[in-house]
């Protein structure tokens, strides 16, 4: 499908479309509690995943043969799968039958920018993205205050001088530390300049501003810092207490208030008390939403999402010009979106990792799919791009391991964390019965996958019971217990796994793997379950494997049985770790924890 504004708009189109036809759950269980409708409910098989979580909570659910039941979804309870609905007509479904979930048209004001003087504008910016190859501006040093940048860093920094530009940030690389240096030194070089800071997520904006922030200090830029806002109301309260200088006049005193409300948030086994304490957190939580208009006129650098950047258009536009936007993690920002971000500036700096977790599209038609799930690092290639290719999270074996896997062998430890005491203590290797642990273990099970309906997806027992003895034998001897981390990419597997933990290791952090991005721990569990599933196939399915191993610092382990090895991307992990930590003599098989449960 070529790129035009016609394919762009039908590929959004038909997104809407299928994304609004609804969702499907199975109702596992159904009570009444202080007069909400309590469900438990599971996937239907062999239709599309519904992902029960909190961004369900205010979508519309319908049930009934003619759907003439229904109500709002006012709470998730995504440990245990359960959906609390406030009904508005009907009464409870049957256990079995289906509930269609209804989400809101979040792609409408895209679609509407497309159709509009936006869309012209970025087509323009992409020409000139290709005509526009020198740099805009000079090229210069950084200066001593910029001087802990590695060389990389150095030129992603420098990058910015042209009319768009790419830093990939494989994990641990320093990629969040280099979008700090950059936007520091863009607000002090250019001392008129403006920013738009933009990200997929209210954690990317969160994180990214607050690196800017830290690098005004360590330049001694106080009085820049005060002009930089962070607008929405989604942002975490926590993380700006010391920095009430990033929000806008009388948001910091409300984000007081909504953090103590935060604090006395009832149990959810309470129903009806907790939807209501809900529903004051969610009314204290709009009043955190500045007015975008009197901040945006006035700020330096304003920091939103690239949702509420797109919704808010017309505002951002009329308070410019914004002379640089630096979109941060812009691997998970769909294609048309991505087009957009250089339009709401005149230069653009995009920043994340093509080989981590990519945009979410839903669409059946393969060439709107094709078209909505390229990213900026597919439409811009042609821009000047620098990878970051020295990080320091994880320890040599699994950095040799991930690079060669994803990264073209391109990634390395850097050298200063080689030099490192600390470093090196941090990753030391854990012994178990007078044996070194490999960096990436894999460990053998031999019963497959298969499909729970109590669970409502696919589960392997033995790899539960085998996670459950590796953290008999680590936690608390060898690593903390919150410096564990157990990724999985099924939701049944998850629940599985805790109930196996639930009795000893109860604060052992169990999670899906899109929920781990950006995250980091000692020790990391991950289990596949069934690597030759379509999920863990493709381009996507790589992404994903190479998230959970790459959030590992000293060692990660891999459950599996022999078919998951016919996955490209875990049978060359297992290649890569079988001929790594091989060992002759006595020891010529690799360690495993399965021996030890025998």
């Amino acid at each position: 499908m070529a790129i035009t504004r016609a394919a762009i708009q039908g590929a959004l189109e038909a997104e809407r479309s299928f994304v609004q036809k609804g969702g499907r759950v199975e109702v596992a269980s159904s009570d009444l509690d202080d007069g909400y409708l309590v469900l438990g409910v599971r996937s239907v098989k062999g239709q599309r995943r519904v992902v029960v979580d909190e961004a369900l909570e205010g979508v519309r659910a319908k049930w009934g043969d003619k759907l003439e039941a229904g109500g709002i979804i006012k709470l998730v309870d995504s440990d245990n799968d359960r959906i609390v609905i406030q009904v508005a007509a009907g009464g409870m479904p049957e256990i079995g039958s289906q509930i269609w979930l209804f989400p809101g048209d979040f792609l409408g004001p895209l679609i509407d920018m497309w159709a509009g003087e936006m869309g012209a504008l970025a087509a323009k910016r992409l020409r000139q993205t290709k005509e526009d190859t020198a740099p805009l501006q000079p090229i210069l040093p950084l200066g001593d205050r910029f001087s802990d940048l590695r060389q990389r860093q150095v030129e992603a920094v420098q990058n910015s001088a042209y009319r768009c530009s790419i830093t990939i940030g494989p994990p641990g690389t320093g990629k969040t530390y280099t979008i700090g240096a950059l936007g520091a030194y863009l607000l002090k070089r250019f001392p008129k300049s403006r920013i738009l800071l933009l990200g997929p997520t209210n954690v990317a904006v969160d994180t990214a501003l607050l690196s800017i922030d830290d690098w005004l200090g360590r330049i001694d830029k106080p009085a820049i810092a005060k002009t930089a806002k962070r607008v929405g109301a989604y942002f975490d309260p926590r993380k700006f207490v010391n920095r009430p200088h990033l929000l806008a006049p009388g948001v910091a005193e409300k984000s007081t208030e909504f953090l103590l409300l935060e604090a006395s948030e009832p149990p959810k086994s309470k129903v009806g008390e907790h939807i209501r304490w809900k529903d004051k957190l969610s009314a204290l939580r709009k009043e955190l939403g500045a007015d975008i208009s009197a901040v945006a006129s006035e700020a330096r650098l304003v920091a939103t999402t690239v949702s509420s950047a797109i919704t808010w258009h017309e505002t951002l536009h009329a308070a410019g010009p914004w002379h640089f936007v630096i979109c941060d993690e812009a691997s998970q920002v769909i294609g048309p979106a991505a087009l957009m971000v250089p339009a709401m500036g005149q230069q653009t700096i995009f920043a994340g990792d093509p080989c981590q977790l990519s945009p979410i599209v839903q669409s059946a038609g393969a060439g709107e799919k094709a078209l909505l799930g390229k990213t900026a690092f597919d439409l811009f290639a042609h821009t000047p791009t620098t990878m970051l290719n020295e990080q320091s999270r994880m320890a040599v074996g699994i950095c040799q391991a991930v690079s060669t896997t994803f990264y073209n062998g391109e990634l390395k430890v850097c050298r200063k964390a080689m030099a490192d005491p600390d470093w090196k203590k941090q990753r030391s290797p854990f012994f178990v019965d007078g044996r070194e642990i490999p960096r990436v273990c894999f460990d053998q099970v031999s019963e497959p996958a298969t499909y729970s309906q109590s669970y409502g997806g696919f589960i392997r027992f033995q790899s539960a019971k085998l996670i459950e003895t590796i953290i008999d034998n680590l936690a608390g001897s060898y690593v903390d217990a919150e410096d564990i981390m157990v990724l999985t990419p099924f939701r049944a597997q998850r629940t599985l796994i805790r109930n196996f933990l639930r009795r000893r290791h109860p604060e052992i952090s169990v999670s899906t793997v899109h929920r781990a991005q950006g995250s980091e721990r000692t020790l990391v569990i991950f289990d596949p379950v069934d690597g030759t599933s379509n999920f863990l196939l493709g381009r996507d399915g790589e992404r994903l494997i190479n998230v959970a191993v790459s959030r590992a610092k000293a060692h990660v382990i891999v459950p599996f049985v022999r078919d998951d090895l016919s996955n490209p991307a875990l049978g060359l992990l297992h290649k890569i770790a079988s001929r790594s930590f091989q060992t002759a003599g006595k020891f010529a098989r690799p360690f495993t924890f399965s021996s030890l449960a025998n």
